[in-house]
């Protein structure tokens, strides 16, 4: 095969894996709508991908060994036309049919497993024989096996990065999922396209040479091979894992965080194969180079981890990390874009130009100091070995093949006992040295026969760097910019939760509440928080059964449950070690409002995800509320979208009240859409089938009721101060009924263009 053929079809292997990571990103979202977003849903949704990818990567090879070059070539195109095919129906089978007809009906875990994985079976399948296909197309003599493998490796993972951020910031914010999966199915089309005339090149029936036997070949059948690059899989997911949660705590996620930190993972490992095609040729040894590559992940997985803590908590050049970390807010990523934007164009105050670095800084230089170098060494190892494994080239497409599935099965594995079993019970800081005592393996492998104190230095290296890593109450107060006496903390494998208290030593002080790594809300109660939860059950005549979405502080869960006639509210939360540090301030301090909370067995609490909660649930009740939730935060469209109001509508008894906080006039657009009345007040907004009631003087005549003043006083809120300001005569009040033209509202959430969540006007729109 001449060269200009080699670049083309690696140029056509660079653009499906931008087209696989398009799709990934933008199903993943879709499926998280029909499965939920809790950890176990989004782990299996994760497992759906990988076991498809993998069945694909096994049989694939065995096809490919059996077919010759032009048929795999063939092959290649035919699956990337059937996956762009595919990807053309993709969000009516996911979105329409998975959870708009049969959202309510598939309520357990198996059955979701099974629909996911049937789903997902027949693109990832084919995305999955894509790289053996190529392989034996492509490799004509043993000794270029390594090589060609690794470049396509590469490139195909270069690919994905590059649609990992193209598809966070282009993409989905400029057409949303349904366009951006458009996108990639019209790259899947060039692919194919691309292949076709190459099918009529004599080049490509080049007749391959008789075996030749590998003399680098290890004493290891590939049957050691695979179950080491399982384990290579097993310990580069669960890494991944804690990366994004660390990261995800310091950078305080947004909608744009997670394509950004992927798109860098996955170029490391991109570049790292790129780079192992030219030094798998050169070494003696490639099996000691690749298990050497692959402990050096472990190693600095976790001095790296250790070293950026400690120099964020000490370094007085890092202050400025420090006081990031410590805050409540996160960067707004079109606040940033417009202030690098203002820079560069002269017009940004000299006093603000460390602010408009800091999103760049964290996001990028963050990532690519924590994640970079050992991305970098996972890639690496991928040509290293395959020249190991690769001694037959009438086995090169199984082998290309059997490898990758192993690497997928111990990746699978990593994943579920990593957010099932680890995160949980041992925590991120504990986790991150077992890893590395794991990545140990790789060096005793490499180093079995060397002398005694070659293996003590190996043995002392990694019990250091284990010895090295901070303890969980030290590693996550370094990661939220604070000392472990300011922070109560509780971990699952959902995320992080921390009470930050105002200073060290005064449990009954002010208490801020972060949920990975974000603020949240504050204790003691009051604010809007108080009065999301307060307002709506005094309006209504009887609020027997409450849903709030979102724990927090608990004090919209607090003010909800205000009423002697509510007999049960339900509150949902996705991270359930939230109650757990709520649990831990109210035995630390005397704030009756909390105790009180926790005391109140009307209030049932649910771990989950509140919208999936909603949709299985035959339950209706009197007043479902989402606790306020900014707009930019990740999958925060999916409580501020049209089909999400819908939902609440469905679940509301008759002349129940559905209610949001307004964080944007889209919002309120999106809002007034759904319900056919609507009470509009400042930042809130409140639904039903039936007229809304306002009355002001009833509703100040309900805020002197004895067991109201009680109830609140208990918790330190003074009630008609709280309700005040939406009392006040010029207040506006707007109402909606049945009349008002919605045919002209058309910029609006939804599901598939959460626009508020993804929204980047100072980068796309002038």
């Amino acid at each position: 095969m001449s060269k200009p053929v080699r670049l083309w079809v690696t140029f056509l292997f660079f653009l499906s894996g931008f087209a696989a990571l398009v799709y990934h990103v933008a199903w993943q979202r879709l499926l998280v709508v029909f499965a939920g977003g809790d950890v176990l849903a989004v782990t299996l949704i994760v497992t759906a991908f990988m076991a498809g990818f993998g069945c694909g990567s096994f049989f694939g090879g065995i096809l490919a060994d059996r077919r010759t070059p032009q048929r795999s070539l063939l092959l290649f195109a035919v699956a990337e036309a059937l996956i762009g095919l595919f990807g053309l129906v993709s969000k009516p089978l996911f979105h329409d049919l998975l959870y708009l007809r049969l959202g309510g009906v598939v309520d357990s875990l198996v059955l979701s497993a099974l629909v996911l994985f049937l789903v997902l079976l027949i693109p990832t399948f084919l995305m999955g024989v894509s790289l053996p296909l190529l392989a034996r197309a492509m490799i004509h003599d043993l000794p270029q096996a390594a090589v060609t493998a690794g470049r396509l490796y590469g490139f195909n993972t270069l690919g994905a990065a590059a649609g990992a951020f193209a598809t966070t910031w282009v993409l989905l914010p400029m057409h949303g999922m349904e366009g951006a999966i458009l996108h990639a199915a019209a790259l899947n089309g060039v692919c194919a396209l691309g292949i076709v005339p190459l099918l009529w090149r004599r080049a490509v029936e080049a007749p391959a040479p008789p075996p030749a036997a590998n003399s680098d070949q290890p004493g290891w059948s590939i049957r050691h091979w695979l179950l080491i690059y399982a384990l290579s899989g097993f310990l580069a997911l669960a890494l991944e894992m804690l990366w994004f949660r660390l990261l995800g705590v310091m950078l305080k996620s947004t909608a744009f965080t997670f394509g950004t930190v992927l798109g860098i993972y996955l170029g490391g490992v991109g570049a790292g194969a790129i780079l192992g095609t030219f030094v798998a040729p050169r070494v003696r040894s490639p099996a000691g180079w690749f298990l050497m590559a692959q402990w050096g992940v472990g190693l600095y997985a976790g001095l790296a981890t250790a070293g950026l803590l400690a120099a964020v908590s000490d370094w007085p050049v890092l202050e400025w990390v420090r006081t990031y970390l410590d805050g409540y807010e996160p960067v707004d990523a079109n606040t940033a874009v417009l202030l690098l934007r203002q820079w560069w164009e002269g017009g940004l105050p000299s006093s603000q130009a460390d602010l408009a670095w800091l999103f760049p800084a964290l996001h990028i230089g963050l990532p690519l100091l924590l994640v970079g170098p050992p991305t970098l060494l996972m890639g690496l190892s991928y040509p290293l070995l395959q020249r190991a494994a690769q001694n037959d080239l009438t086995l090169v497409g199984r082998r290309v093949g059997w490898i990758q599935t192993a690497n997928i099965a111990g990746s699978m594995l990593g994943a579920a006992v990593v957010t099932t079993c680890l995160l949980p019970v041992l925590g991120t800081a504990m986790t991150l040295r077992l890893l590395v005592a794991v990545s140990c393996v790789f060096a005793v492998l490499a180093i079995r026969r060397c002398a005694l104190p070659l293996k003590f230095a190996c043995a002392f290296v990694t019990a250091a760097c284990i010895w090295l890593v901070p303890d969980q109450q030290t590693f996550w107060a370094q990661a939220h910019g604070t000392t472990q006496d300011r922070i109560m903390l509780a971990e699952d494998g959902a995320g992080v939760s921390v009470l930050k208290k105002s200073a060290p030593c005064t449990p009954g002080g002010a208490t801020t509440v972060f949920v990975n790594g974000i603020g949240q809300s504050w204790i003691p109660f009051g604010g809007v928080h108080s009065a999301l939860g307060a307002l709506p059950s005094m309006l209504h005549p009887a609020p027997e059964d409450i849903a709030i979405i979102g724990l927090g502080s608990g004090d919209t869960l607090f003010s909800a449950a205000s009423r002697l006639q509510t007999r049960e509210v339900v509150c949902i939360e996705i991270v359930g070690a939230e109650l757990e540090t709520l649990r831990q301030h109210a035995a630390e301090s005397s704030y009756a409002g909390l105790r009180n909370l926790l005391q109140d067995d009307r209030i049932r609490h649910v771990e989950g995800d509140g919208r999936k909660f909603l949709m299985n649930t035959s339950k209706r009740f009197d007043i479902i509320e989402a606790d306020a939730l900014r707009p930019t935060s990740a999958h925060s469209g999916n409580l501020y979208s049209e089909e999400y109001f819908r939902l609440l509508l469905q679940r509301l008894k008759p002349g129940g009240f559905a209610v949001t906080w307004e964080p944007t006039p889209r919002v309120r657009r999106t809002f007034v859409r759904v319900f056919p009345h609507v009470l509009s007040l400042p930042h809130i907004l409140i639904g039903s089938d039936r007229p809304v009631p306002w009355d002001v003087p009833a509703l100040r005549l309900q805020t002197s009721h004895l067991e109201l003043r009680h109830y609140f006083s208990a918790a330190g809120i003074d009630l008609p101060g709280l309700l005040a300001p939406f009392m006040a005569a010029e207040t506006p009040v707007q109402h909606f009924g049945p009349g008002f033209d919605r045919a002209g509202i058309t910029d609006f959430n939804t599901d598939v263009f959460p626009r508020d969540e993804l929204s980047l006007p100072a980068l796309w729109e002038e």
